[in-house]
C-alpha cells in the first residue's frame, strides 16, 4: 500500500466498520427495548405480512369466543324460561286429571278451570318477557316482508302514466321525438335534473311548450296553466354542433331548464360533410313542440307494523269514496281462520301539497306515512292505495289482492360467528310459545284452544262436557310438554356444541399467538448476545479508527 496523505484507506475501512457496528447495535437495542423482533417492514417484510394475517385471525377468533358466550347466555335464558313453563304445564297436567274426577260438581270443576286459565296466562306472560338484549326469545319475532327501503323505491303514483313516453320514466313529446335541423337529425329525450324525491321534480306535472325566436338560437320553455295561459318561462341559448368531413358526428347537447327541474337532451347525428348544425337550426326545429307531464302526486315513505299481530293484511275496496279499508286475516288460538277489518274515512285536508300524512289503523297496529308532493283528494289517495298490487313489493307481478304485509312464522334465527371467517357460524332459533299467537307451534295453539274450550263452559254446563274438555286439555298438555322437551333438548345440545366450539377456538387462539410470537417477538437470549457483540465491535472499530487517523503522521518523518 503506498504512503499517501489525501486518502486514508485504513480510516475509511474503520469508519465503515464503525457505522455497521453502530447500526447493528441500534437494532439490537430497539428489539430489546420493544420486545419485538419486527419493528418495521424492513426488519422482515415477509414475516410482517404473515404476522399481520395471524393477528387478524387471532382477533376474529377471540371475538368469536365472546360471541359464543352471548350464544350460551341466550340459550340458558331461554332454557330457564322453558323450565318454568314446563313446571306450569306439569301443574296443569295435574289439574286436568283432577278435573276429570267424577265426584266433582260442575262448580268445583269451574274452580279448577280458573287456575288453569291463570296458568295459561302466566305461560304467555313468561314467553313475552323472556328477552335478551331486547330480542324476544319465546314470543315470536315477526319477520316482516315490508320495510322502509322496500316501499320508498316503489312510489305511490296517483297519475303514473306519462304521455307518449318511449320508456317508463321518460317524459315524452306529444309530437314526434325525432327532429330535423338543417340536413341533420336528432332524437330528443327528457330527464329530470332535480332530485327525484324533491318537490321541484314531483311538481313538474302540467303542459309545456317550446318556442324560439327565429334565427336567434334562443329556445324558451313555457309552462302553461289549465287554460293554456303562459304562467312561467325560461330561455336558454343553444350552441352549435360542429360536423366532420371524415366521419359521422354523434354528440349530445344538454339544455338544462333548471327553473323547472327539467333537462333537455339532444342526441344529434350529423352526416359526413354536412357542415355545422347551428344552434339556430336546433332551436327553430323545436319551436312549438309541446310536452305533457303527469308528475308524481304522493309516495309512501314508511310502513310501521310494530304493534301488528301476525297474519296477512290486505286493502279491500269500499263503496264509499275516500274510505280506506284494511283487512287482517289470521289464525286464532283454536287454529280457525279469522278476519278483522278496520275502515278509515280519509279527509281531504290531510293531503295538501308538501304535507306528510299519517294513515293509522290503530286497532290493527298498522300505520302508513305518506308525503304529498301535490295536493290530493282523499278519494284519490284511497283509490291509489287500493290499486297497488303489492305494497310490500311494488314490483311484484300478478294480482296479489293488494297484499300489504305478511308476518313471519313467529321464529327468528340468531346467527353467531364461530370462527375467524364469516363462513363459520352457528344458528340459534327463537320460539313462539304464546298460545294466542297464530304463528306458534301446533301443540301450543292446541293447548290454548283446549283452555279456551274450558273457559266457554259454565257451572250450569253438563258434567260430561266438563269431563270431555278436561280430557282434551290432558292430551293437549302432554303434547305441549313433549314439544317443550324437544326444544329444550335442542337448546341443551346447542349449549354443549357451543362449549366445544369455545374450547376449540381458545386452543386455536393460543396456538396462533404462539406461532405469531415465534415470528414477531424478540429472542432475548440471542439478541443480548448480539448486543454484547455489537458493543465490543463498536469499541474496537472506534479504537481502530483512532489508530488509522494517526497513520498519516508517518509522512512527517519523511519530510524531516
Amino acid at each position: 500500500m503506498p504512503t499517501v496523505i489525501n486518502t486514508n484507506l485504513a480510516s475509511l475501512f474503520a469508519q465503515n466498520s464503525l457505522t455497521n457496528a453502530q447500526n447493528n447495535l441500534a437494532q439490537s437495542v430497539q428489539r430489546l427495548s420493544s420486545g419485538l423482533r419486527i419493528n418495521s417492514a424492513k426488519d422482515d417484510a415477509a414475516g410482517l405480512a404473515i404476522s399481520q394475517l395471524m393477528q387478524s385471525n387471532i382477533n376474529g377468533v377471540n371475538q368469536s369466543i365472546r360471541n359464543l358466550s352471548d350464544a350460551t347466555n341466550v340459550l340458558q335464558v331461554a332454557d330457564t324460561a322453558l323450565s318454568s313453563i314446563q313446571d306450569m304445564l306439569l301443574r296443569m297436567k295435574q289439574l286436568s286429571v283432577q278435573g276429570y274426577d267424577g265426584l266433582l260438581s260442575t262448580a268445583q270443576m269451574a274452580n279448577i278451570q280458573t287456575e288453569v286459565s291463570e296458568l295459561r296466562d302466566e305461560i304467555n306472560a313468561t314467553a313475552k318477557r323472556t328477552t335478551f338484549n331486547d330480542v324476544n326469545l319465546l314470543s315470536g319475532n315477526r319477520a316482516v316482508d315490508a320495510s322502509v327501503s322496500d316501499v320508498v323505491s316503489g312510489a305511490l303514483l296517483i297519475t303514473e302514466e306519462i304521455e307518449d313516453a318511449a320508456t317508463p320514466g321518460d317524459i315524452g313529446f306529444s309530437t314526434a321525438e325525432n327532429i330535423t335541423f338543417g340536413d341533420s337529425n336528432a332524437d330528443v329525450t327528457w330527464i329530470n335534473s332535480a332530485d327525484a324525491n324533491s318537490d321541484l321534480y314531483q311538481n313538474l306535472q302540467g303542459s309545456y311548450i317550446l318556442t324560439s325566436q327565429s334565427g336567434s338560437g334562443l329556445l324558451t320553455l313555457n309552462k302553461l296553466d289549465e287554460d293554456g295561459i303562459y304562467i312561467d318561462s325560461q330561455t336558454l341559448s343553444v350552441a352549435d354542433i360542429a360536423g366532420n368531413n371524415s366521419a359521422v358526428t354523434l354528440e349530445t347537447k344538454y339544455l338544462n331548464f333548471d327553473k323547472f327541474g327539467l333537462q333537455l337532451n339532444i342526441a344529434a347525428e350529423i352526416a359526413i360533410g354536412e357542415g355545422t348544425g347551428t344552434g339556430t337550426d336546433i332551436a327553430d326545429a323545436l319551436n312549438t313542440k309541446t310536452i305533457e307531464i303527469a308528475g308524481q302526486s304522493a309516495r309512501i315513505t314508511n310502513i310501521d307494523i310494530g304493534d301488528a299481530r301476525s297474519g296477512t293484511f290486505t286493502f279491500t275496496e269500499t263503496a264509499t269514496p275516500g274510505d280506506l279499508q284494511l283487512e287482517h286475516t289470521y289464525l286464532d288460538g283454536f287454529g280457525t281462520l279469522q278476519t278483522d277489518t278496520q275502515v278509515l274515512t280519509l279527509r281531504d285536508d290531510y293531503f295538501g301539497a308538501g304535507m306528510t300524512a299519517t294513515i293509522n289503523f290503530d286497532r290493527l297496529g298498522v300505520r302508513l306515512e305518506l308525503y304529498n308532493h301535490q295536493a290530493n283528494s282523499a278519494t284519490d289517495i284511497a283509490q291509489a292505495i287500493e290499486a297497488l298490487e303489492n305494497l310490500a313489493d311494488p314490483d311484484a307481478s300478478g294480482d296479489t289482492g293488494q297484499l300489504l304485509i305478511t308476518a313471519g312464522n313467529g321464529s327468528r334465527s340468531l346467527g353467531f360467528q364461530s370462527g375467524a371467517n364469516s363462513s363459520s357460524y352457528i344458528t340459534v332459533n327463537t320460539l313462539d310459545i304464546n298460545t294466542e299467537s297464530a304463528s306458534s307451534n301446533s301443540a301450543i295453539k292446541a293447548l290454548g284452544g283446549a283452555v279456551g274450550t274450558l273457559e266457554n263452559l259454565t257451572s250450569s254446563s253438563d258434567v260430561g262436557a266438563w269431563q270431555t274438555a278436561y280430557q282434551s286439555l290432558d292430551s293437549a298438555v302432554d303434547d305441549a310438554i313433549n314439544y317443550l322437551s324437544q326444544e329444550r333438548a335442542i337448546f341443551g345440545a346447542q349449549m354443549n356444541r357451543v362449549g366445544y366450539i369455545s374450547t376449540n377456538l381458545t386452543a386455536q387462539s393460543t396456538n396462533l399467538q404462539a406461532s405469531r410470537s415465534s415470528i414477531i417477538d424478540t429472542d432475548f437470549a440471542s439478541e443480548t448476545a448480539k448486543l454484547t457483540k455489537g458493543q465490543i465491535m463498536q469499541q474496537a472499530a472506534t479504537a481502530m479508527l483512532a489508530q488509522a487517523n494517526q497513520m498519516p503522521n508517518v509522512v512527517l518523518s519523511l519530510l524531516k
